[in-house]
């Protein structure tokens, strides 16, 4: 499980495929001794939200970490959209007695969707989204979505569009800074807005 609080900012380094895919990611920090102390203490097996989508670290080598991606993940997220270079947001999983800063979030990414603009204002950003129109009914406004990562808070929704807007420190910290037009992104919906549905759906049947 996770927050949606970006610590790091990964770039990838190799993509591979024999039967899955295996990716290596070297760590973007501008502080050494961040990494140090934060994401080189992880152990192999270790859970990892790369840009939302929950993965295992299976090898740490020459300071690049290793890990693999399974068919059902790259068919239901933007990994195929993943290149050399690429930036990708990177958040270890929650310990018990860590601060929850975003909401929760566990690197189950339900859709993609399309950035439609960006727009700058006095600093910050609005970014506006084209998402699957069958997961319109999950995103509200003032209510919690994930992308790539990171939790953010919906401002306006309008049929199969939604905006956010990221602050400077979010926009510099994260891989949103690499942001285009057309980019494709990982969307997690609230999962209370998951369990509203299937109550709702219960109740109907019933």
């Amino acid at each position: 499980m996770f927050t949606g609080i970006i610590s790091h900012v990964g770039k990838i380094e190799s993509i591979t495929q024999i039967k899955d895919w295996e990716i290596s990611i070297s760590i973007i920090d501008y502080d050494s001794s961040s990494i140090a102390s934060s994401f080189h203490s992880l152990i192999l097996g270790a859970s990892v939200a790369c840009s939302g989508i929950c993965l295992t670290l299976k090898k740490i080598e020459n300071n690049f970490f290793f890990f693999d991606v399974s068919h059902e993940t790259a068919n239901k997220t933007n990994f195929l959209s993943w290149k050399v270079g690429y930036l990708i947001n990177i958040e270890r999983s929650l310990k018990v007695g860590d601060e929850i800063g975003g909401h929760f979030v566990y690197g189950h990414v339900d859709t993609t969707a399309i950035v439609k603009s960006i727009d700058e204002i006095k600093g910050s950003y609005k970014i506006r989204f084209l998402m699957n129109g069958n997961f319109r009914k999950f995103i509200a406004q003032k209510g919690s979505v994930t992308i790539d990562g990171v939790s953010l808070t919906v401002n306006k929704t309008k049929q199969n569009i939604f905006c956010v807007n990221i602050i400077p420190f979010t926009w510099s910290h994260t891989c949103f800074r690499s942001y285009k037009k057309g980019s494709i992104v990982n969307i997690e919906i609230d999962v209370l807005a998951r369990y509203l549905e299937k109550l709702q759906k219960i109740s109907l049947d019933n």
